[in-house]
C-alpha cells in the first residue's frame, strides 16, 4: 500500500491521572506518545489493542510528570527505542534520572521525522518544565494531540486548526473539583492558567479548531474524582450538535480502557 493511500490510527493505550499513553501508528511504523504506565502494563494494553510493539520508531514525551513517564527507561531498554524530548523536558528527566541514558533533544516549533511520520511539536502552557503537545503528519493526514493545559491561546488554537482527528483534554467538571476533598493548593493549580482544561474548556477548544475535514474527536484525561465520563459525552455531544457535525465519530478515553483505535484515511 503507497502512502498516500495508507490510514493512519490512533490508539490511546489509556488517559488520565494515574497514567497516559497514546500510540499513533500505520501497518509498518508506530510512535509512541508518553510512556505513563510500568513497561510490563504499557506492553500489555499494546497487545490487547493488537498494537505490534515491534513497529515502535520511537517514544515522543511531552512533559515529565510522573503519569507520563514512568514506564519510559525500562520500556524504552526493552524495546530498544529512542527517546524524544525537547531540551528542558531532557534536563528534568536525566536529573531524575542518571540511567536515561542518551536522549534525541527536539525543538518547539521545529518539525523533526521519525520513520513515516512528520512530528511538529508546539508549546502549550502547563506547571511543567517546558511541556509540549504534537500535531503528527503523514501524507496529507494531520492528527492533533493535545492534553495538559491550562488555558487555550492563539499558538494552540493555531497549531491544532483544521486536524482530521484530535485528542484534547476534558479534565474536571467545574462543580465536582470545587466541591471536592482536595487541598485548595491543589484545586487552585487545577483551576490556574497553567493547569488543567475543564469540561467546559475542553469543549470551547473544539469549537475554535474544529474544521470541515475534522472527522474524529476523542477527549481525554478526565479526572476519576473530579470528572464523570456521561457528564464529558453530554457536553460533547451538545458541542457537536451546535456546531452541526454530528458526522463527526467522537470517543471519551478512559483511564482503565483508554480508546478504540480511531483510523484515518488520506482519502477524507
Amino acid at each position: 500500500m503507497s502512502v498516500s493511500a495508507e490510514r493512519v490510527g490512533i490508539t490511546i493505550l489509556g488517559s488520565g491521572s494515574s497514567g497516559n499513553a497514546t500510540v499513533v501508528h500505520t501497518e509498518r511504523d508506530a510512535l509512541l506518545i508518553d510512556a505513563g504506565f510500568s513497561a510490563r502494563e504499557l506492553r500489555k494494553r499494546m497487545e490487547l489493542k493488537g498494537i505490534d510493539e515491534t513497529s515502535i520508531r520511537a517514544v515522543l514525551v511531552t512533559h515529565e510528570h510522573a503519569d507520563h513517564i514512568c514506564g519510559l527507561r525500562v520500556l524504552a531498554k526493552q524495546l530498544g527505542l529512542p527517546i524524544y524530548a525537547n531540551r528542558g523536558t531532557a534536563e528534568v528527566l536525566r536529573s531524575r534520572d542518571d540511567k536515561l541514558g542518551a536522549l534525541t533533544i527536539f525543538a518547539p516549533g521545529s518539525p523533526f521525522a521519525v520513520g513515516e511520520f512528520t512530528i511538529e511539536p508546539f508549546t502549550i502552557p502547563h506547571d511543567a518544565y517546558d511541556p509540549v503537545a504534537f500535531v503528527v503528519k503523514h501524507g496529507p493526514v494531520k492528527l492533533g494531540i493535545a492534553t495538559d493545559l491550562g488555558h487555550v491561546n492563539q499558538l494552540v488554537s493555531h497549531q491544532l486548526r483544521a486536524c482530521d482527528a484530535l485528542v484534547v483534554e476534558s479534565n474536571h467538571d467545574l462543580g465536582m473539583l470545587r466541591n471536592s476533598d482536595r487541598k485548595w493548593s491543589l484545586k487552585q493549580r487545577i483551576l490556574g492558567r497553567h493547569g488543567h482544561l475543564s469540561n467546559e474548556d475542553g469543549l470551547d477548544l473544539l469549537r475554535k479548531v474544529i474544521h470541515s475535514r475534522t472527522r474524529h474527536v476523542v477527549l481525554a484525561h478526565a479526572s476519576r474524582e473530579c470528572n464523570d465520563y456521561g457528564l464529558v459525552e453530554q457536553g460533547l455531544r451538545r458541542c457537536l450538535a451546535e456546531l452541526g457535525r454530528e458526522d463527526v465519530a467522537w470517543q471519551i478515553a478512559t483511564q482503565d480502557e483508554g480508546a478504540q483505535t480511531i483510523w484515518v484515511s488520506h482519502s477524507m
